[in-house]
């Protein structure tokens, strides 16, 4: 059922009541859906059984700033992060660095971006005045060279007792926007081709007290050889059902954590396995046609045996849905005259 847009943890509440629900599993799936759920208060625990993280370990997680510096207590290879609270902190060298938003889900849900270049400071300054608008704070971050194919993703889950009991490891084939954007195409990999990074995420997860589902996103830096860690999502992803059919099914994990049930260890995952997000993975074509001259055929052989993301026949309803609110926000655009 549907929520407002005002993350009110009172709505969790009202609904619960209205539905005649005695008690319900909450598994959110936003950043401020994950920290109203975690502020629930002590009445309402009663009524809701969750396997999430604490307000301050989201916090940590959401905060790029906080979470650089959480990084570097745990020795975790990363990125270099540096502080932006006013254009006076844009005077050091920039070169190597883009501008992101400290809390970057409000940015994008504003901008439709993650992050901005620029190109020397005068539009340094202008974008971390973009930034400063919505009320947010910024860091530079260090910008690790590759191409998309260089994103890995570990997704997993950590149950109540500190134990990860599941990890699904894939690779990004193509991204949109191509610079700073979302996967839309990506590849099941062998956890081992990460174990690296596999074993300094256990060590950041345990060492914050972390519970619950999570996707960390890590880029190969050739120039070292490491693994740099840029986030970790505490909550549901987008691919999260790509996961559950390849046999990592983390929904299933978080209802039975929050229930107090035994978990069972998911470390077997079909590999080779695609996912594709028809609509963005077509934007993004229309892109590297141009830029990387990616050809026709090339493209579309790269979809032959992918699941798509959103559309399944034993369950249209979703990519209807999802279609229909492309469709609003697309309309106004056609109407506006030429």
């Amino acid at each position: 059922m549907q929520l407002d847009n005002d993350e009110d943890p009172d709505q969790l509440i009202a609904l619960r009541e209205r539905l005649g629900f005695d008690r319900a599993v909450l598994i959110p799936c936003t950043d401020v859906w994950s920290q109203a759920v975690a502020s629930l208060p002590e009445a309402a625990r009663d009524h809701f059984a969750t396997s999430t993280p604490t307000q301050d370990t989201i916090e940590l997680l959401i905060d790029k700033l906080l979470f650089a510096e959480t990084l570097e207590r745990f020795d975790v290879p990363r990125p270099r992060t540096l502080r932006v609270e006013t254009e006076r902190d844009l005077d050091g060298p920039l070169d190597g660095f883009f501008l992101k938003p400290r809390h970057s889900q409000l940015f994008a849900q504003r901008y439709r971006r993650k992050a901005l270049t620029f190109d020397g400071k005068q539009e340094a300054r202008d974008a971390f005045k973009l930034i400063a608008d919505v009320g947010l704070t910024a860091v530079l971050q260090e910008f690790i060279p590759g191409p998309p194919t260089a994103h890995y993703f570990i997704d997993g889950f950590m149950g109540r007792d500190g134990r990860i009991a599941a990890l699904f490891a894939r690779r990004r084939i193509r991204m949109f926007p191509v610079e700073f954007g979302n996967s839309t195409l990506t590849i099941s990999v062998e956890l081992k081709e990460v174990q690296p990074a596999a074993d300094s995420l256990a060590r950041l997860l345990s060492g914050i007290g972390y519970r619950g589902v999570f996707s960390a996103e890590l880029k190969y830096d050739e120039r070292d050889g490491f693994f740099k860690l840029l986030e970790v999502n505490s909550r549901p992803w987008w691919y999260i059902e790509f996961a559950s059919l390849c046999g990592v099914d983390v929904s299933m994990l978080a209802y039975r954590d929050a229930l107090g049930l035994e978990l069972p260890t998911l470390d077997h995952y079909a590999i080779g396995e695609r996912c594709v997000f028809l609509r963005q993975d077509i934007r993004a074509f229309w892109v590297l046609r141009r830029t990387d001259g990616l050809s026709l055929l090339a493209w579309l052989r790269s979809w032959v045996g992918a699941r798509p993301m959103i559309f399944a026949w034993s369950d249209p309803l979703p990519a209807l849905f999802y279609l229909l609110i492309v469709f609003l926000r697309l309309w106004p655009r056609w109407r506006t005259p030429r």
